[in-house]
């Protein structure tokens, strides 16, 4: 999730400071095993801000057992959603 919150920040898409995280929803939609502890897993996240809005992202990294990210993580925004003032 970390990563992820890295990306939406220096991806200039959010201020990751106004995030909600107790609202945060984590998805893991596939993991394949790649080696004795190697897999790779996609992640759905949606994200909600202090007023309502939504960011769904998708990601994809390789990981172990001992480490959640052992290569680059690709992130893909595929929903941004502002609720009305």
């Amino acid at each position: 999730m970390n990563m992820t919150k890295s990306w939406l920040k220096n991806a200039s898409i959010t201020d990751i400071y106004n995030l909600d995280e107790s609202r945060t929803k984590i998805t893991l939609l596939a993991s394949e095993k790649k080696g004795k502890d190697l897999y790779t897993q996609i992640y759905h996240f949606i994200f909600y801000d202090k007023k309502g809005n939504t960011y769904e992202v998708i990601t994809k990294s390789d990981s172990s057992y001992e480490e959640c990210s052992i290569s680059d993580v690709s992130s893909y925004l595929i929903s941004k959603n502002y609720t009305s003032c």
